[in-house]
């Protein structure tokens, strides 16, 4: 029996959603700056992906290392020549969250200028592409959702394993907790930040590589699915990069199943606003709980549990 459709597009969004926020928080927790160009990366897998499909006729996932690659490069590319010289000039957090925005319509203009010269020159579709008939399918389910999950597991794993079981883990760590102090016992700080907006960007571009092999892609998908990021960073807690996964499942399968589960109800005209679900979490979040879900105590809730009646 297949899937519905909608459980497939809650599911996916959840896993990049997750996948996505991860690289945003990464960025933050170095520069202490919200990364509104962080979307673009996501674009540019996304790209990737339909090029593969339109003008190489290859299946798409044999190009997931250039998405994480090229992202990662870009990435890079705005920490080192845009961030880190304002940063060292002493640029307030809004000049630099003013920057990253410039950043995002930069890379923005450049993506939809190589869009219409493939557009004019191949004769492919570069606007509301749709590829999903490039997936595999493996007992009904779409090949997509499968490996959304596994990417998801792997580097969450990948992860944990690389902040708490090495020493580059601790570099890592120590770099972002106390950079200077980190400077002080020889971590080259700049080298450790460097690699974390590599990893930031080539999320974002494995992100997008996936997304355009389920959801229509423009030249504005990464800024389209960027309140959803915002909104599961926030959730999860912007100093915690494990805490961005509950979010990103929550944030993302919300922003698509409630919805329909509205609708259900009669309220069919709510699918529309869809888009806004992601804002209205990250306020409520905001107003409620500033630091995510960092700031639950479980050990306190659980002790109350047992000790009521």
């Amino acid at each position: 029996m297949a899937l519905e459709p909608t459980v497939v597009s809650a599911v996916l969004s959840g896993s990049l959603a997750a996948l996505a926020s991860v690289g945003l928080t990464l960025t933050y927790l170095t520069t202490k700056v919200p990364n509104f160009a962080h979307g673009s990366f996501l674009t540019i897998g996304a790209y990737i992906s339909v090029y593969a499909v339109q003008l190489n006729r290859q299946n798409p996932y044999i190009y997931a290392w250039l998405a994480f690659v090229v992202a990662g490069i870009v990435a890079v590319a705005q920490y080192r020549l845009v961030l880190r010289p304002l940063i060292s000039r002493g640029t307030p957090i809004v000049g630099q969250m003013v920057a990253t925005v410039t950043v995002s319509i930069f890379i923005f203009g450049i993506i939809s200028i190589i869009a219409d010269w493939a557009n004019r020159v191949y004769k492919v579709q570069t606007s509301f592409v749709f590829i999903r008939h490039a997936d595999f399918v493996f007992e009904e389910i779409p090949g997509v959702m499968i490996s959304s999950i596994a990417l998801l597991a792997t580097v969450s794993l990948g992860l944990y394993v690389a902040l708490h079981k090495t020493r580059f883990g601790t570099a890592m760590r120590a770099a972002i907790e106390n950079p200077s102090l980190a400077g002080v016992v020889g971590i080259n700080v700049n080298t450790v930040y460097t690699l974390s907006w590599f990893l930031s960007g080539g999320f974002g571009g494995l992100a997008g590589l996936l997304f355009a092999l389920w959801f229509p892609v423009t030249t504005t998908s990464g800024d389209e699915f960027l309140p959803t990021i915002f909104a599961s960073s926030v959730l999860g807690g912007l100093g915690s990069i494990f805490g961005a996964f509950a979010g990103g499942l929550v944030v993302g399968v919300s922003s698509v199943s409630l919805p329909f589960a509205l609708a259900s109800f009669g309220l069919v005209e709510i699918i529309q606003f869809r888009p806004i679900i992601p804002l209205v979490i990250m306020v409520i979040i905001l107003l409620t709980m500033p630091e995510g879900l960092t700031s639950i105590n479980m050990r306190n809730i659980l002790r109350r549990w047992r000790r009521s009646p």
